[in-house]
């Protein structure tokens, strides 16, 4: 372990947090301008870019051939921001659940999920299917964007910014998310030759290291926001978030190179798992309007035996 990989591993994450307080900073100016909540912005822009780099494994994966790698970087990371970030997020502080997000963001992740269950039964999924999937997240943007319009000045609050203020906002907002993404890219470079230099099992390295490092830019952003008491664009940015990487980063990858499906642990464990994380969260975020700590353990436990059911098989082995 060099100096140089220490010090690359400590400005990633440098990096990566503070395009994280950029990012969370300008959303708000973004909003008001437009007349929308911050929630808005968060799902049509943010949610979006932060998962460059899901899109960008997983898709060379796919164009590579490798359908299993390619599809487990889009459940394990959705599953690492979905269970491990909510929880940790709710844990620094309870959040309070919105009504568009309990009726809207948490169902259609779930049909996501589900339906890349029922499309990769046959252990493949198609150029056809990708159109599908791709096709799904439609509906989804037309309806955050109808709901918007039905709400334009009704919440955005705040004095309306500049034409200006808002290019700059806009500039400062893609400037972050780069920088939440080369900085997310560094950490995991340098973070996974220190883990090999401590000896860490590649295998372990794979299930966490992986999952964490495509997830760190969500991760941060809803850190960052939680922090700042926005639970709104934190819950809002994973949820919109995995929602995106299941129908559009998937179906593009699926769009760029058929997938033909080897590893049996995805169809028995891996995506039923992941449908069963969201219904509990589903249940947790429809029966109350705040997702309390003790809420988070449960959801933070679910993680746990998802990483063992991956390293440790002889510990806990569940299928489906």
């Amino acid at each position: 372990m060099t100096v140089f990989t220490v010090m690359s591993f400590v400005a990633g994450i440098a990096i990566l947090w503070g395009g994280s307080e950029i990012v969370t900073r300008n959303i708000g100016p973004i909003a008001r301008f437009f007349g929308v909540k911050e929630l808005v912005v968060t799902i049509l822009g943010v949610s979006v870019f932060s998962s460059l780099p899901e899109l960008s494994v997983s898709a060379m994966a796919a164009a590579n051939g490798q359908a299993d790698l390619s599809l487990g970087n889009v459940i394990g990371s959705n599953f690492v921001t979905l269970t491990f970030v909510t929880a940790l997020c709710a844990l620094i502080r309870p959040l309070s659940i919105h009504t568009e997000i309990k009726e809207r963001e948490s169902s259609w992740m779930i049909m996501s999920t589900a339906m890349i269950l029922v499309l990769a039964s046959d252990r493949v999924i198609s150029r056809i299917d990708g159109i599908i999937l791709v096709s799904l997240y439609l509906p989804y943007i037309i309806t955050v964007i109808l709901d918007a319009r039905k709400e334009r000045n009704g919440e955005a609050g705040g004095t309306k910014p500049g034409k200006g203020r808002l290019a700059l906002s806009i500039f400062l907002e893609l400037a972050g998310i780069a920088g939440v993404i080369a900085g997310a890219s560094m950490a995991l470079n340098s973070g996974e030759k220190i883990g090999l230099t401590l000896g860490i099992p590649p295998l372990v390295m794979g299930a966490i290291l992986f999952a964490f490092g495509t997830s760190l830019p969500e991760m941060s952003i809803a850190l960052s926001a939680t922090l700042k008491k926005k639970a709104e664009i934190s819950i809002g940015e994973i949820y919109s978030s995995n929602i995106f990487t299941a129908l559009s980063v998937l179906g593009i990858c699926a769009i760029i190179a058929p997938m033909t499906i080897s590893d049996g642990n995805l169809l028995s464990f891996d995506i039923p798992f992941m449908i069963l994380a969201g219904v509990v969260v589903q249940i947790f975020v429809t029966t109350g309007s705040r997702f309390n700590r003790v809420e988070a353990v449960i959801i933070l436990a679910l993680y746990i035996m998802f990483v063992l059911h991956h390293v440790a098989p002889g510990i806990i082995h569940i299928n489906f």
